[in-house]
């Protein structure tokens, strides 16, 4: 035995492997005391010890020792109580918007159970509790969430009905595209904050576009607002490109019901709007496909004209279909 005992630092688990493998080379009667110590890298008295371990106990004796730890401060009951407190939202308990920090269940958990935690260890109950930190889903106050219930237990099962029997469902919505572009994270090192060069022009693009059931996507961009004349232009876009039976989902603005687009439509057998509720875009899934262009395509991208964002736009719809993108988003939208 020339070699000392590896590895130097020891896991609770390597602790008992070295007190096995004593065991082992004491079972050969071949090593003293002296020579064992200096093998797995102890003193002469733990090899002692071990030895009067193995005499009283057994070889069990130099097993691990199963460790039960500081009991919790917050019973299991208590910590059942936290997590309804905590679903019941922040202001409720007296905070004035409904976002759950650190400190603020810090502070719910001193003011029911009288037990003050450090952050640290709230953070650790909060993902035992199955909480993470997550970017809210932003909502319009002027909503109306009985609106939106109604739409999904009434509209969108016939919607669903008509897809049933044929028809294409085709998600159409419009998007702006500034010149000030998008900032999103990027790493860097610890201390010193990336500059990203940006426009402070306000010039944009807007894009009409559309995702249909059969995983297409269509896109027009412009410079300059759409008026109802380019959504009757869009739309015979999607007549042309899109057989049979078309229902569109579309939102409440005034160009999709203008004179003209309701005249339109009233003249194409094939085609059909249905509207969706007020303030309601997440009901659009066409909405994650600009989320993906600004954050994606955008993000950190530097436009010093209106013809340089184009070109880098046209990049994304590529992207966009060679990802097949909408046919993942309406998969999980429109379940089978």
């Amino acid at each position: 035995m020339t070699d000392r005992w590896l590895p130097s630092h020891l896991t609770r688990t390597q602790l008992e492997e070295r007190r096995l493998h004593f065991l082992e080379l004491l079972e050969t009667q071949a090593h003293s005391t002296q020579e064992l110590a200096e093998f797995l890298g102890v003193k002469a008295s733990t090899i002692s010890t071990w030895k009067h371990r193995l005499r009283h106990q057994g070889s069990d004796a130099l097993q691990a020792t199963v460790t039960t730890g500081r009991a919790p401060a917050l019973c299991g009951e208590q910590r059942e109580t936290l997590k309804r407190l905590l679903c019941e939202g922040a202001q409720v308990h007296g905070f004035p918007d409904a976002s759950w920090s650190t400190l603020r269940v810090r502070d719910v958990i001193g003011r029911h159970f009288d037990i003050w935690h450090h952050r640290d260890h709230v953070r650790r109950i909060l993902h035992q509790l199955g909480f993470s930190r997550q970017k809210p889903d932003k909502r319009a106050l002027e909503q109306n969430p009985d609106a939106v219930a109604t739409w999904i237990q009434t509209t969108l099962p016939e919607i669903k009905k008509k897809l049933a029997a044929g028809a294409t469902l085709v998600f159409l919505d419009e998007v702006g595209f500034s010149l000030k572009g998008t900032v999103k994270q990027t790493w860097a090192l610890r201390g010193q904050t990336p500059v990203v060069l940006g426009k402070a022009s306000w010039d944009k693009v807007s894009t009409i576009g559309a995702v249909t059931t059969a995983g297409q996507f269509f896109q027009q961009t412009q410079h300059g607002a759409f008026k109802g004349p380019d959504v009757i232009c869009f739309l015979q876009h999607i007549l042309t490109h899109v057989p049979g039976e078309i229902v569109v989902v579309l939102d409440n603005a005034g160009i999709h019901k203008s004179k003209a687009v309701t005249a339109f439509v009233t003249g194409e057998s094939r085609l059909s709007l249905q509207y969706l509720p007020p303030y309601a875009p997440e009901l659009n899934p066409i909405e994650l496909v600009w989320a993906y262009m600004k954050r994606n395509i955008l993000g950190n991208f530097c436009a010093r004209t209106l013809q340089e964002l184009k070109a880098r736009l046209r990049v994304g719809w590529q992207r966009v279909r060679y990802v097949r993108l909408p046919a993942r988003l309406l998969h999980s939208y429109l379940p089978s």
